[in-house]
């Protein structure tokens, strides 16, 4: 379900990438001005019309690499979250009144459920672990170790511990994703190309204003909408389109 605070988000962080492309694009039309009076006319002087495209596909390139894995983060967390629900559901079925009749594995699974919703999902984007999630899995484990005692079969018991280390392997993998590096530098690295790649557009049509100016309007829309979105998903638990704590729910 896409909430409205998701839609208002997005629309903000639109607008501020609209803000900083007019700018851009403003500075840019100013370097473009510059350029043509300081070098109309010039032949030795400068590179030749070809010479932005080695700029922008560098940007390409780099930015294309971001954009890759950022799409990875947020397969691996899609993925991530279908082995835990699938490791809770299968745990929960076993300790139903129709299955093996295990109300204390049943009220830890759902309990976990509520810590890990509310504390670790909503509370710290999966950043961080929370003491009362391992409290939670914690009470899971003595739940197994209990219906041992009552009897379980040591096949189902088995398998029963075999799905819970795979819930555990799930959320680990879970909170590895969200305290991932934010990757600062390469976010950098692509603004910093992406000024670049202006600057070499007006640069090398300084002797044609005009056709300078369309080219930057045209590259800086490009840019904008690329950049929008793939911010949308930069973040797979935080942001306007991330996973949330349903993901888990059964």
């Amino acid at each position: 379900m896409v909430h409205l605070n998701d839609i208002l988000g997005a629309f903000t962080l639109l607008g501020w990438i609209i803000a900083a492309s007019i700018a851009a694009l403003v500075a840019a039309f100013a370097l473009l001005r510059l350029f043509h009076r300081r070098f109309n006319g010039e032949i030795t002087a400068v590179p030749v019309n070809s010479f932005f495209g080695a700029v922008t596909t560098i940007w390409a390139l780099v930015f294309g690499f971001v954009a890759a894995d950022v799409w990875q983060a947020n397969s691996n967390a899609a993925e991530a979250a279908v082995q835990e629900r699938a490791a809770l559901i299968r745990l929960n079925g076993m300790a139903e009144a129709e299955a093996l009749d295990l109300p204390e594995l049943e009220n830890a699974l759902h309990r976990y459920v509520g810590i890990v919703a509310r504390n670790e999902w909503d509370g710290a984007g999966n950043s961080e672990s929370a003491p009362e999630a391992e409290t939670a899995l914690q009470a899971i484990r003595l739940a197994l170790l209990a219906a041992q005692e009552d009897g379980v079969p040591s096949v189902l018991l088995g398998k029963m511990i075999t799905d819970f280390d795979e819930l555990q392997d799930a959320r680990t993998k879970r909170l590895a994703i969200g305290a991932g590096d934010a990757q600062i530098l390469k976010w950098m690295l692509v603004i910093i190309l992406t000024l670049m790649s202006m600057v070499a557009i007006a640069f090398v049509h300084r002797d044609k204003p005009r056709a300078g100016r369309t080219a930057l309007k045209i590259f800086t829309v490009a840019a904008a909408a690329a950049f929008w979105l793939v911010l949308l998903h930069s973040g797979p638990y935080l942001g306007p389109v991330r996973l949330t704590s349903a993901e888990i729910a059964f």
